[in-house]
């Protein structure tokens, strides 16, 4: 069964702005209105930058990084669809974490043998 997250609805008046967590992947897609979407702050060598975009009606904003987010409404109202990335549900994770655990430990294995045949002895 895939995990399919559900679509965020938000409205915003004119000038109101709602500042919300988003991770990385997440797409937020105007549908009516002009948004001003402000990414999260970080530092750019002594100063803080955030990264803004416009969006007008059908456009849309795939967000970098995990962080705080400002979506502020421009001018009269504005909405748009908050879309998180779907998650691996926990089974899948961990089939791959340990996959990816015992093709380290085999390499780890295959080398040490590989160094112990060619010892001579003393």
């Amino acid at each position: 069964m895939q995990h399919r997250p559900a679509l965020r609805h938000l409205e915003l008046d004119a000038g109101e702005s709602l500042f919300f967590h988003s991770k990385a992947g997440s797409a937020l897609i105007s549908t009516s209105g002009t948004l001003l979407v402000t990414g999260a702050p970080r530092w750019l060598g002594e100063q803080v930058f955030r990264d803004a975009a416009a969006l007008e009606p059908g456009q849309s904003h795939a967000v970098a990084e995990d962080g705080w987010i400002t979506v502020t409404a421009q001018h009269g109202g504005a909405a748009c669809l908050v879309s998180q990335p779907a998650r691996v549900p926990l089974p899948q994770r961990l089939a791959a974490a340990a996959q990816k655990w015992l093709g380290r430990l085999s390499g780890i294995t295959q080398s040490a043998r590989g160094r112990y045949r060619s010892a001579q002895p003393v």
